[in-house]
């Protein structure tokens, strides 16, 4: 190979590689402090009613759409930015189809989560800075866990469903960044998430090499957690059953899982109500 396509090979393996690279804009000037207007309380309300009963994929848009509504007239909502994050999680995995299409709601998901911890002062003055969000994840708080949760959610989802392989093992860094917020939540309020926190530990554990953080004993120990403590949520069983005991090659134990989660009463279980439904009508979906 002469000297000129020999650059040419490398050139045209650098740009392939750097558009496999996950990159983050900044949308920090889309919110203000929280000032609460008559139509912003009562387009509230009704956000936080519909999350409570969306079902399917028209019930979770129409839900975004209305907590839209909210963040346009009260850009420093915190809780309808994290509402919007989880909802435009559940509408990648469970009512998209293309990859692009998943990616681009695992995208609005982690801004929209960015968004909601920009709403905690001292985060906002150190992003303002310069710094990246999980470079200041020691500045948020309790109030602040469920916008780090799904921010690491949305992450782990696209790296899931959204990525090729190459664009996998180029951005496997963020899921350091991830066990950053994860490690964070775990500070402040180690109760939190019915068992999500854990399994999303799992996740980086099994997947991140072990100079990088990776190690299979604390993904085992993570998984048994979740499970063990929190058995009035669906989220640990079902993931247990999709994602853990297959990669262990454990099949039979895979779908004991998820027969259970297909036979339980959703009005038993704690997990926000559109999840609860996807996790059991995802469960019924594996084993047939």
């Amino acid at each position: 190979m002469n000297r000129f396509a020999a650059i040419a090979l490398y050139l045209s393996l650098f740009f392939l590689l750097e558009g496999c690279s996950l990159h983050r804009e900044a949308y920090w000037k889309q919110t203000g402090p929280n000032k609460p207007t008559e139509l912003s309380e009562t387009n509230f309300k009704a956000a936080q009613e519909c999350f409570t009963t969306a079902a399917d994929a028209m019930a979770v848009d129409k839900c975004i759409a209305v907590h839209d509504l909210v963040i346009k007239e009260n850009p420093g909502n915190y809780q309808a930015r994290a509402n919007a994050a989880t909802l435009y999680i559940l509408k990648g995995t469970a009512y998209t189809q293309s990859s692009s299409a998943k990616s681009e709601a695992y995208s609005r998901a982690m801004t929209y989560a960015e968004l909601a911890m920009y709403t905690n002062p001292d985060f906002k003055a150190q992003v303002d800075a310069g710094k990246q969000p999980w470079e200041a994840a020691d500045t948020l708080g309790k109030a602040e866990v469920e916008a780090m949760y799904y921010w690491v959610t949305a992450l782990q989802y696209e790296f899931k469903e959204g990525m090729s392989l190459p664009s996998k093992v180029i951005n496997i860094k963020w899921l350091e960044r991830a066990l950053v917020f994860l490690d964070r939540i775990e500070k402040v309020d180690p109760d939190f998430g019915g068992g999500g926190v854990e399994v999303a530990k799992v996740i980086c554990y099994l997947v991140l090499p072990e100079r990088m953080g990776g190690s299979d004993a604390k993904g085992d120990e993570y998984m048994q957690r979740a499970v063990a403590n929190h058995n009035d949520w669906l989220l640990p069983r079902w993931a247990r059953g999709k994602y853990y005991y297959p990669v262990k090659g454990q099949q039979k134990a895979a779908d004991a899982d998820l027969a259970w989660v297909a036979a339980q009463n959703l009005g038993n279980y704690r997990d926000p109500y559109p999840w609860r439904v996807h996790f059991q009508s995802n469960a019924k979906q594996l084993l047939n």
